[in-house]
């Protein structure tokens, strides 16, 4: 009569102690005769590892990951990380004070969608055009607070030097006129004065959407006046 392996099913030869293809030992008191079919097999599991995803950008994560290494948004969105370091950074912050790493644009708590002013930059570069920029040069002569993106500031600083440009050109065919002559540079040199404080107000709104400090402008410029003044030579 055959006989059957306990563990694995396989055939056994007469007077075997151990199972050829698993090894078992076969018991010697009793012969059990095991038909493959009757033995139980528990299905094999293979090592699964779980993932999640990230709700903000959909990046995979594991289940021990506090934040996604993406957009460093945190699983429970109270706060986020620095996706350099690791530092527990706000909604307000645009820079990791730890790393100085620019921190991601959105992420959402509950159902706000919270923004760090990317989308905001984005919607401006889009409105923004040399007659705007020209216009906003002077309605914010005495504004220091705002922030001037990039074409904000050298589309208003074009118009200017071509204006300058323009009324030299003028000041210097009617400077032949002597009372003409005289008027008109008047004038010329009224309007570079009246241009100061919007200037001023210009480099200090694109200093703060440059994220420098607007005392950095006043040092610059005087520095280079006394850079100036120390190479002039003397008239004597």
């Amino acid at each position: 009569m055959k006989s059957y392996c306990e563990k694995c099913g396989n055939e056994l030869k007469e007077g075997s102690k151990f199972c050829v293809k698993c090894g078992n030992p076969i018991s010697t008191k009793k012969e059990q005769n095991i038909s493959p079919d009757s033995i139980e097999t528990e299905p094999i599991q293979a090592d699964e590892t779980i993932m999640e995803f990230c709700t903000n950008c959909g990046e995979a994560m594991t289940p021990e990951a506090d934040f996604c290494i993406k957009c460093g948004v945190s699983k429970n969105k109270i706060h986020k990380y620095c996706i350099h370091c690791g530092s527990t950074v706000t909604a307000e912050q645009d820079f990791c004070i730890k790393c100085g790493t620019k921190i991601s644009s959105n992420f959402s708590i509950g159902n706000i969608k919270i923004s760090d002013g990317t989308q905001e930059q984005v919607d401006k570069f889009a409105k923004t055009t040399v007659g705007r920029a020209y216009i906003n040069y002077w309605l914010k002569w005495n504004n220091y607070t705002e922030k001037a993106t990039r074409p904000d500031f050298w589309y208003a600083l074009l118009v200017c030097a071509i204006v300058y440009f323009v009324l030299f050109i003028i000041t210097a065919i009617l400077s032949v006129i002597p009372l003409v002559g005289t008027i008109v540079s008047i004038i010329f040199v009224v309007f570079i004065l009246i241009n100061l404080a919007p200037v001023i107000a210009l480099y200090i709104r694109r200093s703060n959407d440059a994220g420098l400090n607007w005392k950095w402008f006043i040092l610059a410029t005087v520095l280079s006046a006394n850079l100036f003044l120390a190479i002039l030579p003397s008239k004597e």
